[in-house]
């Protein structure tokens, strides 16, 4: 079959998207190519369609499991044979798993760039036939990307196993630098570059200043239109949905500490139309095809530009009008000038941590190395003198580069969610039954402890009540037994491996690193507040320009272009706002997304002539009967 017929005959698609057919075409004939598309111009049907029409199994590597899950399920369903090599594996069952992929016609083998570390999965992809590898989310090889991971540049054995089989390196977003080094990193032979511009005609991204971003929101919404809002916490999600639902609206939630099937079943509402809102962190839509999403929503400022296009990018998909709006607020731009960078660890900090480690365990220098230990946590800090939160920081920045891992295998902090209904709960403590004191103590100090499980500090009600550890224990205990609450009881069962030998140089070495980092960040930190806060210049010339585009015209649908399309003198201003008090009142936010300005000085000047009226009640302003 030809690439055309192959993507009818499964996809039943008649044409391919914007540069999918040349890099399609490029890759079959055995090319090396890096293709940077914008989130939803369909990357992954780039590497599908390349790997069946070429000879042999296309390796996919990916960072996420749930998207490898996702394709690999996807692939199935159209009667494509594909297997992923996810989880902890026992050795007996990946030699399964790997006959199956070399001798069981199976076309795409899904792998994440950890796994490709083990020998002995090297020496078996050395065996096979591998007609072409998939590089999915490919910035993530450079430091210069939004998410750098060491382990993808381990990618770079499959060049040594398989010197000849073409390389397709696929990424949303990608700069100069970042493009330079997944050449470099790879080691691509004369790779042919696409790159798309981050510009979609259908696609308006809007920022607005607010003091309320919730009436906001509640303003934008539709109960009608499929759309996501994406907020920075796991417990705003459900917040914010709960409070969507109360306003009528079909809303559900997702985050990343959610268990599989609780996330599946969120998913399927959401694509099935059960729910048209989805409340989440940026752990949802990675990989989610839903082409009728007509509204993203930003309520926290994202991490990066980069992010920020990539989860922008989810909404039009099928070509219609379609809006990205970032809501923010002035204490919004403080928290991120003054606190996020004072979060980041000190780099004497990470060498105190680190040093710590290896000393705890006594391993002398030149040795450590793929050893494992139980490891008290708690009991390592107490005796290093370091802070129980702000060192756990420190040990994932260790494990991103790959020093260290901690396996988590039990809770180190106890956790305790209410599983009896606000009434029941209320009942119970206004009978003062047993241990009623604790129970009322846990839900006055954790508002949440209803949705989701809770982290407690046992100290706190300790010594609020004046117990024993083990007498809260055993009121804990007792409570669990009735159903009123599932307490889990922490402790110190840490797993600890040790990937590298204890070297008194090596961070030393890495200081440049932590350092380069820590510069990359705040450079984007520093390109997203320019972007927010630059209300003068089209947001799509912005976003070009950012990305080292040619320069673009204006995209005429922003909310910069608006603005400059419906730009009002002081009185017509004034003449527009008595208009629009005239069907109904209005506060002073939602008048301001009407102008996209201050009107404050107009709205002082109306009420001083008695023009209009100002409700304390609602908060809202209105025609004055003389108006």
């Amino acid at each position: 079959m030809t690439i055309h017929e192959i993507l009818k005959f499964y996809w039943g698609f008649d044409s391919f998207r914007p540069l999918q057919q040349e890099i399609i075409e490029a890759s079959v004939r055995g090319k090396d190519v890096i293709g940077v598309l914008p989130t939803g111009s369909g990357k992954s049907i780039i590497y599908q369609v390349a790997g069946l029409k070429r000879e042999g199994l296309t390796l996919v590597i990916s960072p996420l499991i749930a998207l490898i899950e996702d394709q690999v399920k996807k692939l199935q369903f159209l009667g494509i044979k594909s297997i992923a090599l996810t989880g902890n594996i026992p050795p007996h069952e990946l030699t399964r798993l790997l006959d199956n992929a070399f001798y069981g016609n199976t076309k795409f083998l899904f792998l994440s760039p950890e796994r490709l570390q083990n020998l002995y999965l090297q020496r078996r992809l050395a065996q096979a036939k591998i007609g072409l590898i998939a590089v999915d989310e490919a910035h993530c090889i450079s430091e210069w990307g939004h998410d750098f991971r060491p382990s993808y540049l381990k990618i770079s054995v499959l060049r040594e196993i398989h010197p000849e089989t073409p390389i397709i390196a696929l990424t949303a977003t990608a700069k100069r630098a970042v493009i330079n080094d997944i050449v470099m990193q790879l080691r691509l032979k004369n790779p042919l570059i696409f790159k798309q511009s981050v510009k979609r005609e259908n696609l308006a991204f809007k920022v607005f200043e607010t003091e309320n971003k919730l009436g906001s929101l509640l303003q934008k919404i539709s109960p009608d239109e499929s759309a996501i809002v994406y907020v920075r916490t796991r417990k705003r999600t459900y917040q914010l949905a709960e409070i969507l639902i109360q306003n009528g609206l079909k809303a559900g939630f997702f985050h990343g500490g959610m268990s599989f099937e609780d996330k599946q079943k969120s998913m399927e509402k959401w694509l099935s139309g059960k729910i048209n809102i989805m409340v989440s962190t940026n752990a949802f839509g990675m990989g989610i095809d839903k082409p009728d999403v007509r509204k993203v929503f930003h309520m926290d400022l994202p991490g990066s530009l980069e992010n920020y296009l990539q989860e922008a990018g989810r909404a039009g998909r099928d070509g219609k009008y379609a809006e990205a709006i970032l809501f923010y607020t002035r204490s919004d731009i403080d928290f991120y000038k003054n606190v996020f960078i004072k979060k980041l660890p000190g780099i004497q900090e990470v060498i105190y941590v680190y040093k710590s480690l290896y000393n705890h365990f006594y391993i002398a220098e030149g040795e450590g190395d793929g050893n494992e230990f139980a490891f008290d946590y708690k009991a390592f800090c107490q005796r290093f003198q370091l802070p129980l939160l702000s060192t756990l920081d420190v040990i994932k920045i260790l494990e991103s580069e790959e020093i260290i891992s901690l396996k988590n295998t039990k809770n180190f902090f106890s956790s305790i969610k209410v599983l009896a209904s606000p009434a029941s709960i209320r009942e119970y403590i206004f009978h003062k039954r047993k241990y009623s004191a604790l129970l009322d103590l846990l839900i006055r100090k954790y508002s949440d402890i209803f949705h989701q499980f809770q982290k407690i500090h046992l100290g706190f009600f300790k010594e609020s009540l004046q117990i024993s550890t083990d007498e809260l224990h055993t009121q804990l205990v007792y409570l669990d037994s009735l159903a009123l609450i599932e307490y889990k009881p922490g402790g110190g069962d840490f797993s600890l491996v040790f990937h590298l030998p204890k070297d008194e140089f090596l961070l030393k070495r890495k200081t440049k690193n932590f350092q380069k980092r820590i510069e990359i960040k705040k450079q984007q930190l520093q390109n997203l507040l320019q972007y927010v806060l630059n209300n003068q210049e089209c947001r799509v010339q912005q976003l070009v320009r950012y990305f080292e585009e040619a320069d673009s015209e204006k995209c005429g649908i922003c909310d910069v272009c608006e603005r400059e399309e419906h730009k009002y003198t002081p009185e017509e201003t004034a003449l527009k706002i008595m208009e629009l008090l005239e069907t109904k009142a209005m506060s002073e936010d939602e008048l301001r997304q009407v102008f996209h300005r201050d009107i404050t000085p107009v709205l002082r000047f109306l009420f001083d002539r008695k023009k209009i009226n100002f409700d304390f009640d609602t908060g809202k302003y209105k025609l004055a009967q003389n108006g």
